[in-house]
């Protein structure tokens, strides 16, 4: 697990790119996951993890992101289309915009025993 939660927000459009610290840790990426998602304006989304790392790509909006670890906090993160969420398993997660949002969701893949699905943060 990263101490450095900053380490799971890429500003790619401004030609950031996933640390080698990070890229150390994540699990290879599951193609099959991949998918565009919109999320509505002001849709409630809990404050959970995964067994998985899981990734947002935001291609339109400006989101409020929030990550979490009983050892790092609580961070929160103002981002906007180019930027990219790549959240180690563990860490707890979530995003509010008062505005529609559009974004690529994908994850790795799954090691065994992983569970599925939003686990509670704490």
């Amino acid at each position: 697990m990263i101490d450095d939660l900053d380490l799971c927000i890429v500003r790619v459009r401004a030609g950031g790119r996933v640390s080698p610290i990070l890229a150390a840790e994540l699990d290879p990426i599951d193609p099959a996951t991949l998918h565009e998602y919109v999320l509505p304006a002001g849709t409630p989304v809990e404050l959970h993890r995964h067994d998985f790392d899981e990734y947002w790509w935001f291609t339109s909006g400006e989101p409020l992101v929030t990550l979490w670890t009983e050892r790092a906090g609580e961070h929160q993160y103002h981002l906007q289309g180019g930027d990219l969420v790549a959240c180690l398993r563990g860490v707890a997660h979530t995003l509010h915009a008062d505005h529609t949002l559009v974004y690529f969701q994908f994850s790795s893949v799954r090691r065994p025993g992983a569970r599925e699905g939003h686990l509670a943060s704490l």
